[in-house]
């Protein structure tokens, strides 16, 4: 009879792929410094996570989620552009606080590895999708595929990241000219 599962265990071990990832890239992370990180044996990798790819799905999956669960107040009720600027401020706030969420999220993106079903949006996806349709419907950016303008938003939104890491400085002007930006480019305005 084989033992539980420890949810501890699978936990110490996503975050101990976070970091290595984080620091040695996912194609130059050996699973042995997974587990080794983790405090676990290499085996016992294998025994929450069948493979690497399944680790790295687990992984992406762990942290979209962790994303959705930090809005709790998202305001389901208000205009578009309060809604987006929500996801804007709160998306920044993330990336401020953990950069390396964000750059291994970037990462498992661009491995091509990621399982079909990890492509399901999560509630935030869906209500980004629907703000932006309402700002750009029956305007010049009303033929595009929202599902385009989404990912614009995130692209614009760790540029904005990524230069507040480099210029702490002008953190609030360019939290508020990148938002700016993404929404006079919607509206047309």
């Amino acid at each position: 009879m084989s033992r539980p599962k420890s949810e501890d265990k699978r936990k110490a071990i996503l975050e101990a792929a976070l970091r290595v990832f984080a620091e040695q890239g996912i194609h130059h992370a050996p699973t042995s410094a997974i587990s080794r990180a983790a405090g676990v044996a290499e085996g016992s990798l294998f025994t929450y996570f069948k493979t690497k790819n399944d680790l790295m799905n687990e992984l992406y999956l762990e942290l979209r989620q962790e994303f959705s669960r930090s809005l709790t107040d998202f305001p389901h009720r208000d205009d578009a552009r309060t809604r987006l600027r929500y996801v804007w401020d709160k998306y920044l706030d993330l990336g401020k606080a953990h950069p390396e969420r964000l750059k291994v999220l970037a990462q498992l993106r661009a491995t091509g590895a990621l399982f079909r079903e990890n492509e399901r949006p999560a509630f935030v996806f869906y209500e980004v999708l629907n703000a932006t349709h309402e700002v750009v419907r029956g305007k010049e950016l009303g033929n595009a595929p929202p599902e385009y303008l989404v990912l614009a938003l995130r692209s614009l939104a760790e540029t904005a990241i990524e230069f507040i890491q480099a210029h702490p400085e002008s953190e609030p002007a360019c939290r508020e000219s990148g938002f700016q930006l993404l929404w006079k480019g919607l509206a047309g305005k």
